[in-house]
């Protein structure tokens, strides 16, 4: 590699690992809160938040890395400027190519990192998350018991007339399952609720009536007892199932609901919508060389500020871009796979015509 190439890489790299890192942590802040409220109600380890953030990694690397390229080359271009070497190097005869190629072939590698994180490891990573983040809400680790109120205890409703929280003593239980089995019903004078982190709840009950549900909605089966234990596994019972988000759903699974005939057209609109977006977006760092480069090329001296400008300029338009599209595509079926790739298209046309601009200089 040229001396020139290497020189202007060991300017721009410093600068666009740490654009990385401070937009990723930005853009993980938001989670932060939510998973360190949820592990310090649930007394989750510290690890687990770690374990979450791996998996979160994917999805916000492939917001972050276009963001943190484009900032980062005209911050470079802007250092370059102000020692006046851009000036020297073009006065010497350097074409645009010559300066350039060095960031034109970072942004077509990192334009294919992000085509494997949009498609697949983002969607797989954020479905990991969801799952984990969703299994930790279920984990039963303690039980704010509180008198003549409900509580939640995994699939079942928990009321006492009086409960001491101290000893889990209970009176007058009444208790009622509301996920699989829902209508069952139990009634108790007394009880005690005792928790063992990591394994579960138990229900000791005494002196009561059980209530079943019958097929005839004007009957019910129902039985006394003495004792009774209600045993709730730590993880809160079996997960109800749910709907994916479409962020979980890595491309091959929409494809093939789309080709699904049982996928109603508004969701196959939406799939195909997403799928446009996920290749545009990858595609980003290169729309963005031929957006800067040129721009960073012309500025002149103490013109760092006005290369962060000018980044932040470049990707507001570029996603209030790609927004519109996806709202043109959602609307108007039969623009669903083109509308999101219209700022991929302007920001080539704008970029071609500032490279002729530069060039002819």
């Amino acid at each position: 590699m040229p001396i020139l190439s290497r020189y202007f890489l060991r300017i721009f790299l410093p600068l666009f690992m740490l654009c990385l890192a401070v937009f990723t942590a930005v853009l993980m802040m938001n989670q932060f809160l939510r998973l360190f409220n949820l592990a310090l109600m649930k007394g989750i380890s510290p690890l687990w938040i770690l374990g979450c953030f791996a998996r979160l990694l994917p999805f916000m690397c492939s917001l972050a890395v276009p963001m943190a390229f484009v900032v980062a080359l005209l911050l470079a271009f802007g250092q370059l400027a102000d020692g006046g070497e851009v000036l020297a190097l073009r006065s010497c005869g350097f074409s645009f190519v010559e300066m350039t190629w060095p960031f034109l072939a970072l942004s077509i590698a990192l334009s294919g990192v992000l085509l494997y994180l949009n498609h697949k490891a983002s969607p797989d990573g954020f479905h990991a998350f969801r799952n984990e983040f969703l299994a930790a809400g279920r984990q039963i680790t303690r039980v704010d018991v509180e008198s003549q109120s409900f509580m939640d205890l995994g699939p079942w409703k928990l009321y006492a007339d009086y409960a001491d929280a101290k000893s889990g003593l209970l009176d007058d239980v009444y208790l009622v399952r509301s996920k699989g089995g829902a209508g069952t019903q139990i009634e108790a004078k007394r009880g005690r609720l005792t928790v063992r982190k990591g394994v579960g709840a138990t229900l000791e009950l005494e002196d009561g009536e059980l209530r079943l549900p019958n097929t005839d909605p004007s009957k019910f089966t129902s039985g006394h007892f003495d004792s009774y234990r209600v045993d709730v596994p730590a993880s809160g019972g079996v997960p109800p199932e749910r709907t994916l988000d479409i962020q979980e759903l890595s491309s091959p699974r929409l494809l093939e609901a789309i080709r699904n005939p049982k996928t109603t057209p508004q969701h196959k609109v939406e799939y195909t919508v997403e799928l446009a977006v996920r290749s545009a977006g990858a595609l980003s760092p290169f729309v963005f060389f031929w957006l800067a480069a040129p721009l960073g090329l012309q500025l002149g001296r103490q013109s760092r500020s006005r290369g962060f400008v000018l980044s932040l300029g470049i990707l507001f338009a570029f996603y209030g871009l790609l927004a519109t599209g996806i709202a043109v595509g959602r609307r108007r079926p039969a623009l669903a796979s083109v509308a999101p790739w219209g700022a991929d298209m302007v920001g080539l046309a704008l970029g071609i015509a500032l490279v002729r601009r530069v060039s002819r200089q």
